[in-house]
C-alpha cells in the first residue's frame, strides 16, 4: 500500500522510450506496468496521482505488446510531481530496470498532449523464421503477394455479443520478404488513433482515403499465423509511429 499518494498541480509529463526484449516477452502487459511503477519508486522519483476518491499514478504504456513479442522501441509516458531533469530520471530509472527493459531516451511533453493510445497508428515489425523456411521451401515471397492480391482478408475475432467477422485488409501497409536473411517485414495498424486522408493508397489497400477514419488494429502474431500457418516465427516491434509515419518522440 502506498505510504503517501500526493497530487500535484506542478506536475510534469515526461515520455520515455524503453525496450521490452529477452525474457521479458514472456510477461504480460500489466506485469511490466507494475515493474515500471515499482522501478519509478525504488528509484526515489515522486509520480503524480490522478484526483478524486480512488487516485492513480499517471503512468501510460503505449500499445500492448502481445505475449512472445518483444519490443525495441516501446512508449511509456509518466507524469512527476515536478520538473526532473531528463538525465537524472533516464540515469536513475535504469540503474534499477532490468537490461532488457532500458531508457533509450527521454523527452519532457506537455500535460495535455494525446495520450500514447491515441497517437500511435502504426506499427513496424521484423520476424525471424531460422532455418525453417529452408527446410520447408516455402516461398514466401509468393504466398505474400498472394495475400496483398487479395480484396478483403477475414478474421473472426471474440466480443461480447459473440464472435466478428473483420477485414484486417486494410490495416496492412506493407509486406516484404528479405529471402537472404529469411526476415520479414511489415507494417501494420496500431493503437486507436485515426488514419490520416492519403496516408493509405487503392494500389495497397484497395482503399482511397479522402478523409479520417478508423481502422482496425491488426496484431503481429496472428498476421503471420495467416500467411504461414506452419511456421513459427519470432516477432520483434521495431518501432510504433504516428498516423504521419513519424516516431514519437518529436
Amino acid at each position: 500500500m502506498e505510504k503517501q499518494i500526493t497530487y500535484s498541480e506542478n506536475g510534469c509529463k515526461y515520455r520515455l522510450k524503453i525496450s521490452k526484449t529477452g525474457c521479458l516477452k514472456f510477461i504480460s502487459h500489466l506485469d511490466w506496468q507494475k515493474l515500471i511503477y515499482y522501478s519509478i519508486k525504488k528509484a526515489g522519483l515522486k509520480l503524480n496521482y490522478s484526483q478524486g476518491f480512488n487516485p492513480a499514478p499517471k503512468i501510460s504504456i503505449g500499445v500492448a505488446l502481445p505475449l512472445f513479442i518483444e519490443g525495441k522501441n516501446e512508449y511509456v509516458d509518466i507524469e512527476f510531481q515536478e520538473e526532473i531533469d531528463e538525465n537524472i530520471i533516464k540515469d536513475k530509472l535504469n540503474n534499477i530496470l532490468p537490461e532488457n527493459s532500458q531508457i533509450s531516451n527521454i523527452v519532457k511533453i506537455p500535460k495535455n498532449k494525446d495520450c500514447l493510445e491515441k497517437t500511435v497508428c502504426w506499427a513496424v515489425y521484423k520476424a525471424f523464421a531460422d532455418q525453417e523456411l529452408i527446410n520447408k521451401k516455402i516461398n514466401i515471397e509468393s504466398l505474400a503477394k498472394e495475400l496483398l492480391l487479395k480484396e478483403n482478408i477475414i478474421i473472426e475475432k471474440s466480443s461480447k455479443k459473440g464472435l466478428k467477422k473483420i477485414d484486417i485488409k486494410p490495416g496492412i501497409y506493407s509486406l516484404q520478404f528479405d529471402s537472404e536473411n529469411n526476415i520479414l517485414e511489415f507494417i501494420l495498424k496500431a493503437g486507436i488513433g485515426n488514419i490520416q486522408e492519403n496516408n493509405i493508397s487503392d494500389e495497397n489497400n484497395g482503399l482511397l482515403l479522402n478523409e479520417k477514419v478508423s481502422i482496425s488494429s491488426v496484431r503481429a502474431d496472428e498476421f503471420v499465423k495467416i500467411l504461414t500457418p506452419e511456421i513459427n516465427w519470432r516477432i520483434t516491434r521495431e518501432k510504433l509511429l504516428d498516423c504521419n509515419f513519424n516516431e514519437l518522440m518529436n
